[in-house]
């Protein structure tokens, strides 16, 4: 399941949250990250804008299209 909304969220989620895979390997240091409330709202903040940003860039190329 890689395509590029999961590219785009493991990012988000790199950078904001240290997490650097969604694969689980079955060790619990590995799997389980402590991460603050701050932290997880501005993950969801750069989702949120980046949805905005992707639902634009669509709605802009079929208004193009369409012209």
């Amino acid at each position: 399941m890689h395509d590029e909304r999961l590219e785009l969220l493991l990012a988000i989620s790199r950078k904001t949250l240290g997490i650097e895979s969604f694969e689980l390997t079955g060790k619990q240091t590995l799997d389980l990250h402590i991460v603050n409330a701050e932290d997880i709202g501005s993950a969801l903040e750069s989702a949120y804008d980046a949805g905005l940003l992707v639902g634009h860039r669509i709605g802009r190329a079929e208004r193009t299209e369409r012209a």
